[in-house]
């Protein structure tokens, strides 16, 4: 049987050849959904109280992570800036199982979590979910090597074949199957905020509209060679951090919900030293408003300028890996839970909420 002819052409120009090589994941066979889920726990204050309260909050996602309801793989961070308290402990989960994913979000409570820790330290923790299904189809990867690959790449049973829909503006569109049959037009229910909910002293949980983007974006600098490590360090990473604060500091404008700059961490040893790999991470009202930062905006063509000038710097010598995974979410399949959090937390300022009071 025969697919179907496409709706909307390929955005690919004619002849286009890549100037680097690129890869995509390839999940397995009959794979129809992805299952991704971030836990954060902040903290207000750094009195004992507070920080031993952490630690047991972060224990027990740590007990989670691990057990046998855990998810199928994940990664840790900690917050450098962006939409969360600086410094906070962050987990990016994934399943390829709806049943084990259900199970598993279902096994980890954070009311109950919260409960638990000592009353003379909680009032100042925060913790946070945003967790969220992506059908197969409306997910688009790219990889700028093979030798690390993270993110849904963990997952058992994946392969990464090598594609030629890369450098050009529009590739990130053409690399989602569904593109060929929906524009995924942003949502009319998509409306800025009125009023924010405090966030301390409350747990506020919601959904997302149709059509609602997700991106996790990052790089690895970890094999490099002091040279290189040093051209990432001094030029490609501020106009990096330059273009996500302006993503994060003019959210309404740009579509960016709940962005975070995150350094992968391992939170089980938190005096290693920080690892040369970091990431942006959030939510977009749309793949198109995502797609118009890149293409137009000032602070997206510096970064990808960069890049090239990097690329043609150390050519085959290049050790440093990019990579990134982007979900385009039907409506209703992400969960936002936010318990005690700050309202710059995540998507508190950008999506209506239910707000419950909780005892403190």
């Amino acid at each position: 049987m025969s697919c179907p002819a496409r709706l909307y052409p390929l955005r690919k120009p004619k002849n286009h050849k890549l100037p680097i090589p690129r890869w995509r994941l390839a999940l397995p066979r009959d794979t129809t959904h992805v299952y991704t889920a971030y836990i954060g726990v902040q903290k207000h204050s750094n009195d004992q109280a507070t920080t031993q309260a952490q630690k047991e909050a972060t224990s027990a996602i740590q007990a989670w992570l691990k057990g046998h309801h855990g998810p199928s793989a994940f990664e840790s961070f900690t917050v450098i800036d962006g939409s969360d308290v600086e410094e906070t402990s962050i987990w990016a989960s994934y399943w390829l199982e709806e049943s084990k994913y259900k199970l598993s979000i279902e096994k980890l409570s954070l009311p109950s979590i919260y409960s638990s820790l000592p009353k003379a330290g909680r009032a100042l923790i925060g913790i946070w979910r945003e967790a969220f299904t992506t059908e197969v189809p409306r997910l688009e990867t790219n990889y700028s090597g093979l030798d690390y690959l993270p993110g849904l790449a963990r997952l058992p049973g994946t392969s990464f074949p090598e594609h030629e829909f890369s450098a050009y503006w529009g590739a990130a569109r053409d690399r989602i199957p569904s593109s060929a049959y929906d524009l995924f037009a942003q949502s009319a229910d998509t409306v800025p905020r009125t009023t924010v909910p405090r966030g301390i002293g409350q747990y506020l949980t919601g959904t997302n509209t149709e059509n609602i983007a997700h991106i996790r974006s990052g790089q690895f600098w970890e094999n490099c060679g002091q040279e290189e490590a040093d051209a990432y360090d001094r030029k490609l990473e501020p106009t990096l951090r330059s273009g996500l604060e302006y993503l994060w500091e003019n959210s309404p404008e740009t579509g960016a919900l709940g962005l975070r700059y995150l350094r992968n961490h391992d939170i089980d040893s938190p005096e290693a030293r920080p690892r040369k790999e970091t990431c942006g991470a959030g939510f977009f009202t749309s793949l198109e408003t995502l797609e118009t930062w890149a293409k137009s905006h000032r602070s997206h063509l510096a970064i990808y300028r960069g890049a090239m000038a990097h690329f043609k710097a150390f050519g085959d010598r290049r050790k440093m890996r990019t990579w990134h995974e982007v979900s385009v979410l039907r409506g209703g399949d992400a969960k936002f839970e936010y318990l005690n959090c700050v309202p710059k937390t995540g998507v508190i300022r950008g999506i209506p909420l239910t707000v419950e009071d909780i005892e403190m």
